[in-house]
């Protein structure tokens, strides 16, 4: 029996080549997984962005995965993909900015929260820092560099810390694929967060306020990792383009 809570997308939800994404505001996903906090089984969460949609296409598991879990617009890509379709999401919720909140409420609730991935010392340099701007943050961490030898020390780390909310970062669809393997060792609440640790704990340097304003955060983070992200952005954002237009074309034929 899966531990895991299906959530099917419900008719606020908008498709974004070929990926259902579900509309929140940074107040009410926050509030959403505050709540999944105090539930039985396990509720997870998934940021969408173009690159998550063009692996959704090549990868029938990772689309599964997308189809059964509540999703979120962590693309400004995928707000401009749901206007360009006439449809309207409230905002982009990128990771980085939502998972501050996320914290607060967690904190306020008395919600333990763990972090797993990154490399050695990434995840709890990014605690180290919420925990003197947050106060009551109880967040314990590991590293994503193990094997599933570690899988069973590393699950009773995260149920002795009495954890409420764990964020796995291991990058699209490492992420998902794990979630999904180790499900019965999992919290309630459970948010893939991809490269986020590196961004709170300051190994990454955010873009300037107006490039994420202006939806270019993607060429600030090319120009960080150039060898790692280009076909990811130049030739990801072209697919994701043409994605979009055939499923324009296709519903203006309908």
């Amino acid at each position: 029996m899966s531990h895991l809570n299906v959530h099917p997308h419900g008719s606020a939800s908008v498709e974004v080549a070929g990926v259902a994404v579900d509309s929140f505001t940074e107040r009410s996903f926050a509030e959403t997984v505050i709540e999944w906090a105090g539930k039985p089984g396990v509720d997870v969460a998934v940021g969408v962005n173009a690159h998550v949609c063009n692996l959704a296409r090549k990868d029938a598991q990772l689309r599964g995965f997308l189809q059964r879990h509540t999703t979120y617009a962590d693309g400004q890509s995928i707000v401009w993909g749901a206007r360009l379709l006439g449809r309207r999401l409230p905002e982009r919720l990128a990771t980085t900015d939502v998972a501050e909140p996320v914290l607060r409420a967690a904190a306020d609730a008395g919600i333990p929260v763990y972090f797993l991935g990154a490399a050695e010392g990434v995840a709890e340099a990014a605690a180290e820092r919420l925990r003197a701007r947050i106060p009551g943050a109880r967040i314990r961490t590991h590293h994503g560099y193990f094997g599933e030898h570690d899988v069973p020390r590393i699950a009773a780390d995260i149920a002795d810390h009495g954890t409420g909310i764990l964020f796995v970062g291991m990058g699209d669809p490492v992420q998902e694929r794990w979630v999904q393997e180790h499900e019965e060792l999992l919290p309630p609440a459970v948010l893939t967060c991809g490269g986020l640790f590196d961004w709170l704990s300051g190994s990454n340097r955010r873009a300037p306020r107006w490039m994420i304003r202006a939806g270019l955060e993607w060429f600030w983070r090319l120009g960080l990792e150039p060898r790692r992200l280009a076909k990811r952005y130049l030739l990801g954002n072209v697919q994701f383009i043409a994605a979009l237009a055939r499923q324009r074309l296709t519903a203006s034929i309908a």
